[in-house]
């Protein structure tokens, strides 16, 4: 059986706060060539992100998990209307935060969280 990565998700309001408080909000951010070549191949524009980022009250969910060279990816999902969700990966560090990717999810997402809602 392959080795399944660990993936901790957060719906509770005021966990998701203090996550956002501790490990996104203000940090130096930097645009990985990664999440540049996304918006590219996704043809969303780079005006997106400033616009649905600063949003905080509309993170439903964050998922955390170890990424691939060890650091721990921060997931937020947020809920901009019934039938769209943008998910922004970040990935904190000291004083910066690298923002890995931008996805727009034309459907609901409601299936992927309901097994952590209580």
């Amino acid at each position: 059986m392959p080795n399944e990565k660990e993936v901790k998700t957060i719906t509770d309001k005021q966990e998701i706060s203090r996550m956002i408080q501790e490990k996104i909000k203000n940090k130096r951010l930097i645009f990985t060539d990664w999440y540049k070549m996304g918006l590219l191949r996704k043809g969303i524009s780079e005006d997106k992100f400033s616009e649905v980022f600063p949003q905080f009250d509309k993170v439903s969910a964050i998922e955390i998990e170890e990424l691939k060279k060890g650091d721990l990816g921060y997931e937020l999902f947020y809920k901009i209307s019934n039938n769209t969700t943008i998910s922004i990966g970040t990935i904190p560090k000291e004083n910066m935060l690298l923002i890995i990717h931008l996805v727009e999810y034309k459907r609901s997402l409601d299936h992927r969280f309901k097994k952590f809602k209580r």
